[in-house]
């Protein structure tokens, strides 16, 4: 059984090297194509964040002028939970503001001042229901009338434009994902086609020896997923190279490309496992209108 085995797996990586012409141009397609579908999982992924990171960014800053008394504060609280839209509010005091604002940025700018530059504000956030566009400005517009506040923010632009581009950044990752997979099926179909035809008198003699399915059919499903493997390792390392050397010279990317080894593993095992799938398909689809034929 082992020296069948091994007889099998030398038999399949010797079509390599016999039928390169047919295997070379297969392989550079299949990492071409590995390195499309593994950068649009990876754009996918980002996208995902940045849909995630959205919900964040309903919310609204109320700059006060200055500090204001606590029952103040209660009473401008109480306002703003009472209106449409709020889920909560949290006031920020100055002090609060700019220890804050020191934890993510650097003190320098602020040593050129005396004083805290950094006002009060309350950071209201809206519920779930009406995290739109929409909703985010009507409710800015709303605060602002209280006419307690000097300034009043909220990122409107960033919010319309993740919105307008949602659908986008999702639609077509997933489109190309499928026409890759699509593609990567009619290449691994064709090589392994090819590879049969020109091995069609082996394949002959084999059946007619009495070899069974599934000797017949192993080494060009090792061949198809050997060819998967190959192609999609070599794109994997290509990818990993270029994203590592972007992250290093953009820390922020790196936020968005956590997990990212996990999705090129998911590529690499779906063309293998395709690859092998189809090149099982192929070679079962010739077998059996060889046996029709005889029949």
């Amino acid at each position: 059984m082992l020296g069948q085995l091994g007889y099998l797996v030398s038999e399949s990586f010797r079509g390599w090297k016999q039928h390169r012409t047919v295997i070379l141009p297969s392989l550079v397609t299949i990492f071409l194509c590995s390195l499309l579908l593994a950068s649009s999982s990876l754009f996918l992924g980002g996208a995902m964040r940045v849909i995630d990171t959205e919900k964040t960014l309903y919310t609204i800053e109320a700059f006060l002028p200055g500090p204001i008394p606590d029952d103040s504060v209660a009473a401008v609280r109480s306002r703003l939970l009472h209106m449409k839209h709020v889920d909560s509010v949290e006031y920020v005091s100055a002090d609060s503001a700019l220890a804050d604002f020191r934890r993510h940025f650097s003190g320098d700018m602020l040593d050129l001042v005396d004083d805290n530059p950094i006002p009060p504000f309350f950071r209201i956030k809206l519920d779930d229901r009406s995290k739109t566009p929409v909703d985010l400005i009507e409710l800015r517009r709303s605060v602002a009338r209280d006419g307690v506040f000097e300034e009043v923010q909220a990122p409107v632009d960033w919010v319309n434009r993740i919105a307008e581009w949602k659908f986008k950044m999702v639609f077509w990752p997933v489109t190309i994902c499928v026409l890759l997979l699509v593609t990567l099926s009619l290449i691994i179909c064709n090589s392994v086609r090819l590879s049969l035809l020109s091995r069609k008198l082996l394949v002959e003699n084999m059946k007619y020896a009495g070899g069974s399915t599934f000797f017949i059919q192993f080494p060009f499903v090792l061949e198809g997923f050997a060819q998967g493997l190959f192609g999609s390792v070599s794109a994997v390392i290509v990818l990993w190279m270029v994203v590592d050397a972007v992250t290093e010279s953009f820390p922020i990317v790196g936020s968005y490309v956590d997990g990212f080894g996990g999705i090129l593993f998911l590529v690499v095992f779906a063309v293998s496992i395709l690859s092998a799938y189809f090149s099982f398909h192929t070679v079962r689809g010739f077998l059996k209108i060889k046996r029709n034929e005889q029949e």
